[in-house]
């Protein structure tokens, strides 16, 4: 049975509300089982206190095989803001780069064989010489019909689709970081500041009446 992406919204939502050291955060396919292959459910990663790590596989047995995609989401809770998706050592590519896909939502409803990137906030190609860089900045431009995307990524759900075309077993890790957003001064605070200021002004010499 499918399950609607209402559902799988609610669901996602009540599992990654709050960041906590506490919950079993990330995925790693060699521990925790295959990412989902299908956009419409893609696999939640619950996000920890500090970095959060993906790492997984794609590519294809064979040349004109199946493509074993990978969709994963999260939930960058209120507050708090996405900064960055950082890509790690040990990276390898079989096809000449890897896909990154990025959606707004808890589901990735772009059909994977589109020609066009209409819907997608952004992507980019990535390969062992983009280690250590943002793929959050590359994916913000925008292309071939995607949006693109201001830095950082306010709170929502997110959804991200990998994938490699090439032959081979291509291999990835991305660090997840997101940051509380600063608290604004309370308001009682605010007001005295500006009745300060209101009595500086009044006190100023040369003032007229």
């Amino acid at each position: 049975m499918r399950i609607s992406t209402k559902t799988w919204a609610t669901a996602a939502l009540a599992a990654c509300t709050a960041l906590s050291p506490a919950l079993a955060a990330g995925w790693n396919e060699a521990v925790d089982g295959d990412l989902s292959g299908d956009g419409l459910v893609p696999s939640a990663v619950a996000l920890s206190a500090g970095p959060t790590t993906v790492t997984g596989t794609t590519g294809r047995a064979t040349a004109g095989g199946l493509i074993d995609r990978d969709y994963f989401t999260f939930v960058v809770p209120a507050g708090h803001v996405l900064d960055s998706l950082i890509l790690q050592e040990g990276v390898t590519v079989v096809g000449g780069g890897s896909f990154i896909g990025l959606m707004a939502g808890p589901a990735f409803t772009v059909p994977p064989t589109t020609g066009s990137a209409a819907g997608l906030l952004g992507w980019t190609v990535y390969s062992d010489g983009n280690v250590g860089s943002n793929l959050l900045s590359a994916m913000s431009i925008g292309a071939l019909g995607s949006s693109g995307f201001d830095l950082p990524l306010a709170a929502g759900a997110y959804s991200f689709w990998v994938q490699d075309n090439g032959v081979g077993v291509a291999t990835y890790s991305f660090e997840i970081n997101v940051s509380a957003v600063p608290e604004l001064p309370p308001a009682p605070a605010l007001l005295g500041g500006l009745a300060l200021l209101v009595a500086l002004r009044r006190q100023a010499p040369g003032r007229r009446g």
